[in-house]
């Protein structure tokens, strides 16, 4: 994210895409909601989140009040199939919001009028390719457009790997992943603002990146599940991850940057919609919450530039959403 000359005497939010990813922000759509795949090369996921927050998959705490509202609308065109090592090419586009019942102040400082409900407008564009009998990796091109505290957009790529090991694990299947996450243009937390907008001295005396520029960071992560095929479709699952940062995302201004920036986990249900006619698409809705802990000392320290206005060091997000594909 930029930040823009207007931004340096006051705290501001950093805001971001979640899904979290949806959770995570996926690259295909949900296995469930996949089984009668129609004829068409050319899909669509619309998909409506509900949340007690907005906080964004890097840890920026931007609205802890109110309802949060996000939007996703995905589509995806089959460019190829086949026999061979690369056996699926997708190619998605698409456009996520956040909007909320708790306005965000439209410029600095945080807190002052006017205020928006909409605090930021995404494009996505990138491509799904299915390897090997197991893998898939998803590259993923997204601008985070901010319409709040005069913040300019950032530009960003993600490269996430991921692996279905149900056929060895059955239903203890972990399906694992991994994400290496890079800053193109501009920061997607609020490091450079200690340092580089405050223009405070550095807390850690030690401090080589107390401003740091695009960074990139890795995440690990697993959503063990299971499916109850006899209630309903019902499928439980815990997902689990932990972010491990460049030195350099969020800076070294408190203290030394750590191995593990976030760990996060909790549990989703996830059920198919089925009085919804078929012509409208195949329609699911899910529910869950997330337990997650800013073990970075630096994250810690920059939720005071954030929703919560002082230092954080855990979370619970609440969140449930309902999607159709078709």
């Amino acid at each position: 994210m930029k930040s823009t000359a207007s931004t340096h005497s006051l705290p501001h939010s950093r805001v971001w895409l979640s899904l979290a990813s949806l959770g995570a922000l996926a690259l295909s759509a949900p296995e469930s909601l996949r089984a009668e795949e129609a004829p068409s090369r050319i899909h669509a996921l619309v998909s409506f989140e509900f949340a007690n927050e907005y906080v964004t998959p890097r840890g920026m705490l931007v609205r802890d009040k109110g309802l949060t509202v996000q939007p996703l609308f995905l589509t995806f065109t089959s460019l190829y199939k086949g026999d061979s090592f690369i056996n699926d090419v997708t190619l998605v586009g698409g456009v996520w919001n956040d909007l909320g019942t708790s306005g965000v102040s439209v410029h600095p400082p945080f807190g002052s009028s006017p205020k928006t409900p909409w605090t930021e407008i995404d494009p996505i564009g990138g491509f799904s390719f299915g390897l090997g009998k197991n893998f898939k990796l998803d590259v993923t091109y997204t601008a985070f457009a901010e319409q709040i505290l005069d913040i300019g957009t950032s530009h960003h790529l993600e490269t996430k790997l991921s692996y279905d090991d149900t056929s060895y694990l059955g239903a203890f299947a972990l399906h694992p992943s991994i994400t290496l996450w890079q800053e193109l243009d501009g920061k997607a937390t609020d490091a450079a603002l200690p340092g580089g907008v405050i223009k405070l001295p550095p807390v850690n005396k030690a401090a080589k990146h107390p401003a740091p520029n695009s960074s990139h960071y890795f995440d690990l992560a697993i959503a063990p599940g299971y499916a109850f095929k006899d209630f309903h479709g019902l499928k439980i699952e815990a997902p689990t991850r932990i972010l491990m940062p460049d030195e350099r995302f969020y800076g070294d201004f408190y203290a030394k940057s750590s191995t593990v920036a976030i760990f996060e986990t909790g549990l989703k249900a996830s059920f198919p919609i089925n009085f919804m006619p078929s012509g409208l698409g195949h329609w699911s809705g899910h529910v869950g919450f997330k337990y997650i802990n800013f073990v970075d000392n630096n994250l810690y320290n920059l939720n005071l530039f954030n929703a919560p206005g002082k230092p954080t060091r855990d979370t619970v997000q609440v969140y449930l959403g309902i999607s159709s594909f078709f």
